[in-house]
Formats: C-alpha cells, sequence, structure tokens
C-alpha cells in the first residue's frame, strides 16, 4: 500500500478514536506529520484524497476539518436499505439502477437458494449515493419463478425501494437475513464504481433474504466504503419457551 494510503487509515483511525463529529477540527499537518512518522508531502496528499473524497474540508488559513462523520449502519434490520442507515434530515440517499438482468442462475447461488440447478434468476445491481457520494454497491439475485415480471415493476416504480416492491407485487415480504461480514482491500470494480484509492478498505456483507415462511428470496451483497459507515451489530431476543410435562 502506498505510503500516503496508510497515512489516510491513520487519519481515519485518529478519527475515530478520538470520537470526533462532522466541524472537529484535524491537527495541524506537522502534528500529523509527527503522529504518523510521515513528511509534510505525503500527509498533505492523504489530506487532499480525503478532501476529494468529501471525508474532510481543508480550509485556507483555519485548517482541516471533519466535513462528515461516519454513518450508523444496522444492516441487521429487515426490509429497504434506509432502514438500517441513520440518517439526518440533511442527507439524502440515491439509489442508481447499472444493470437488471435475466440469467441462469450458478450452482452456488440455486443451493442458497433452495432452487433446482441453472434456474433463472434476476440479477440487479445498484449503487448507492450518500450526499451525492458513491458509497454502497449492491447486487441482489431473485428466483424469476418468484418474481416473473419484477423488470416492469421496477421500472414503472423506479423510485421504490426494491423489498417494498416485492411485497407490492408478490407478497414476498422479508422477515430475517443470515449475513457474513468480511472486511478486506478494495477489488478493480469497488474501486471503479465507489471511486476509492487502490487498495482501499471495503467492507463486504452477503447473506440470504427469507420470508416468513422460510423461503428464500434474494441472495444479496453490498460493498460498503469502509470509511464512511460504522457497523452496528445487535442480537434478536431468543423466543421464551416453557416446558410443558405431558400427562401419561
Amino acid at each position: 500500500m502506498p505510503l500516503y494510503e496508510r497515512t489516510m487509515s491513520f487519519i481515519l483511525q485518529y478519527v475515530d478514536e478520538r470520537k470526533l463529529q462532522e466541524g472537529d477540527r484535524l491537527p495541524a499537518e506537522p502534528e500529523l506529520a509527527t503522529m504518523a512518522g510521515v513528511s509534510m508531502v505525503t500527509v498533505r496528499r492523504a489530506l487532499a484524497e480525503l478532501a476529494a473524497q468529501a471525508v474532510v474540508r481543508r480550509e485556507q488559513g483555519r485548517g482541516t476539518f471533519l466535513a462528515r462523520s461516519r454513518v450508523s449502519a444496522e444492516t441487521t434490520k429487515v426490509g429497504a436499505l434506509r432502514n438500517g442507515l441513520s440518517l439526518d434530515a440533511r442527507s439524502s440517499l440515491e439509489t442508481r439502477l447499472l444493470q437488471l438482468e435475466r440469467r441462469p442462475a450458478t450452482l452456488e447461488e440455486a443451493q442458497r437458494l433452495g432452487i433446482p440447478d441453472a434456474s433463472v434468476v434476476w440479477e440487479i445491481s445498484r449503487l448507492r449515493l450518500l450526499d451525492k457520494q458513491p458509497m454502497i454497491h449492491e447486487v441482489s439475485v431473485i428466483p424469476m419463478i418468484l418474481a416473473p415480471d419484477l423488470h416492469a415493476h421496477i421500472g414503472a416504480n423506479p423510485d421504490r425501494s426494491l423489498y417494498a416492491t416485492l411485497d407490492a407485487e408478490y407478497d414476498l415480504r422479508e422477515a430475517r437475513e443470515e449475513q457474513n461480514l468480511v472486511c478486506r482491500r478494495a477489488n478493480a470494480d469497488d474501486v471503479r464504481l465507489l471511486k476509492l484509492p487502490r487498495q482501499d478498505w471495503v467492507v463486504e456483507i452477503s447473506g440470504i433474504s427469507y420470508t416468513t415462511r422460510h423461503v428464500a428470496i434474494d441472495s444479496f451483497r453490498m460493498v460498503f466504503d469502509a470509511k464512511g459507515f460504522a457497523f452496528r451489530m445487535e442480537t434478536a431476543p431468543t423466543s421464551s419457551m416453557s416446558a410443558v410435562e405431558l400427562g401419561k
């Protein structure tokens, strides 16, 4: 990893550890250089990259300020993605449809969704923009047998969330999810779509969504710009059970 990218990670770690909020000022460049053990040139390159990503703002003669704090993301909440993001009234979340196609399911997708091998599925690729910045790339794979004319409904209601469409048009309401979360280096697609520095970090969440009848409706993958989010996990309460002694 280039030295300026390591310095970017150091600055972001400093922001997290000090719990800096939007508008808080970062240490001066010489202080950051000393703390990170790098040159002033490297610090300036790192701050310039963070400013280009709207993480910080640099004001001539005043210093460098945190432009936005990380968004709290609780991805275990069911339903539309917005339900799990703590957005204030000033924040905007836009969805850009990148691709919607029919294709045969891979063997792994068929097993995950509980459908016959090579069944036809919808693949829906979307880019989520937070305050005009690309922050999340999401891919959903949905069995076509459950939503045969999904493309028509998405075309007719492009602003409606995918899960709202599945619920309204096909009575497929998400009740629970199984998720896996990994933190990894950005690949070429992540760099291109999320406009990340090469070898930056992303958080990838993949899993399956189920209805109340335990029907798998979506094999999904979401890739988050790791700098922009703080992930919150919460366990669901277990159901209380009573032991009953059966009479002979």
